[in-house]
């Protein structure tokens, strides 16, 4: 299995109820969504993205989608994305055609093997960087690009990290907001009701916040195993992404999909050649 090194974690302040075993002797709890945590009325909950996918073109054989993984959109280590670099890899997607998906979007590609374009991608970037808001957002907007966060729980509000009003204001402009655990803990060095802990809580977290249903789960550090396949499925995902390296398809499993890492100092050419190559088979 490919293992991506790295990925920072963070610690959030305040925490409501547990829904699964504990990892600890505490309880681990989940932030309130609001200083008053009143119920969502029926009418204020988000409901599910509407896709039309009549007029989406049926594919031969089994899409490859491109799931780009990005994580700090800045420069000083192998993790890190220049903000120029990026934007010259946006500029290349949008030049050359690509249709950038919703975590909706690509469930139904994966799942219904069709598109809305000859050409898909997915952008995903995790942790959940400040640097996502300040610097990718603006250029992602600028394109009128669709993404995905995959945002550590502990991590809202802390250093170098999201805020609640800068997710809500990305989920509101085509920025969707997903599940990177609660702790950024290692899913395969953990028990079964440890792994349900951090999934199901974390599934809870960003439902409250962002009044939606979260539906991706992103493993940390790339580390999970077969009970944590399992384990994303019965938490309430729809899928799960992985750091093992080429392009995503359903053969992998839903849960198991796999993404193209976006290292720092590549060329135009070498960008668009990992898009090529996970795009074949």
């Amino acid at each position: 299995m490919f293992i991506l090194p790295g990925c920072s974690q963070g610690v959030l302040d305040k925490i409501g109820k547990k829904t699964a075993a504990p990892i600890t002797e505490e309880n681990i709890e989940v932030a309130a969504a609001a200083e008053n945590d009143a119920k969502i009325d029926s009418e204020d909950e988000a409901s599910p993205e509407r896709i039309d996918t009549r007029n989406w073109i049926r594919a031969e054989s089994t899409v490859q989608l491109p799931i780009l993984m990005y994580h700090s959109i800045s420069e000083g280590n192998n993790l890190r994305v220049p903000k120029e670099e990026f934007r010259m890899q946006m500029a290349w997607l949008r030049e050359n055609g690509y249709h950038t998906l919703s975590p909706n979007e690509a469930f139904h590609v994966l799942t219904e093997n069709r598109m809305p374009s000859e050409k898909c991608v997915w952008i995903t970037f995790d942790d959940g960087y400040t640097d996502n808001y300040t610097e990718a957002f603006p250029i992602l907007r600028e394109y009128d690009m669709k993404a995905t966060i995959f945002m550590i729980g502990k991590s809202i509000e802390k250093g170098h990290h999201l805020t609640e009003g800068q997710m809500m204001e990305m989920s509101r402009n085509g920025i969707s907001i997903e599940s990177h655990t609660i702790n950024h803990l290692e899913l395969n060095r953990m028990t079964p009701e440890q792994q349900a802990v951090e999934m199901v809580q974390s599934k809870d977290l960003f439902d409250r916040i962002l009044h939606q249903d979260t539906t991706v789960l992103s493993y940390p550090v790339g580390r999970y195993n077969e009970e944590s396949l399992r384990l994303s499925e019965e938490a309430g995902y729809k899928m799960a992404v992985t750091t093992e390296p080429g392009g995503a398809s359903g053969d992998q499993g839903m849960y198991a999909l796999h993404r193209v890492r976006i290292s720092p100092g590549l060329s135009v050419g070498g960008f668009a050649s990992l898009i090529e190559n996970a795009t074949n088979h």
